[in-house]
C-alpha cells in the first residue's frame, strides 16, 4: 500500500509541476504579446524584478522535479542491469540538482 500511495503522490506532484510550468509559460507569452519582443535592456529590467526571479526559479524547480520523476520512472523500463540503473538514477539526481543550483546562481548569484 505504501508504494502505491507514493506513486499517487508523485503522480499528483508531477501534475502540479506541469501546471506551474504552464502558468510560467503563459506569463512569458502574455508579456511578449503585450510588450512585444524585448531587447537586452528590457530583459534585464524584467529579471531585476524579484517577483519575476522567484517565478522563474519556481518554474525551473518544477521543470527539474517533473523531469526527475519522469526519468526515474522510465529508466527501469529500458535498463535491466541494476548497477547501470543505479548509476543512471544517481546521474539523474545530480543533473536535476545541478540545473536548479545553476539557475539560482544565475538569477541570484554574486555580481
Amino acid at each position: 500500500m505504501a508504494a502505491s500511495s507514493k506513486f499517487v503522490s508523485e503522480w499528483w506532484l508531477q501534475r502540479i509541476s506541469a501546471v506551474i510550468v504552464a502558468a510560467y509559460v503563459a506569463l512569458v507569452l502574455i508579456l511578449l504579446m503585450v510588450y512585444g519582443t524585448p531587447n537586452a535592456l528590457q530583459w534585464q529590467g524584467l529579471f531585476a524584478n524579484v517577483g519575476f526571479k522567484l517565478a522563474t526559479i519556481l518554474a525551473i524547480i518544477a521543470t527539474a522535479y517533473h523531469g526527475l520523476v519522469g526519468t526515474l520512472h522510465v529508466w527501469p523500463d529500458y535498463v535491466k542491469n541494476r548497477a547501470v540503473l543505479s548509476v543512471l538514477n544517481a546521474y539523474t539526481w545530480v543533473a536535476a540538482v545541478a540545473v536548479v543550483l545553476w539557475a539560482v546562481y544565475i538569477l541570484f548569484g554574486l555580481k
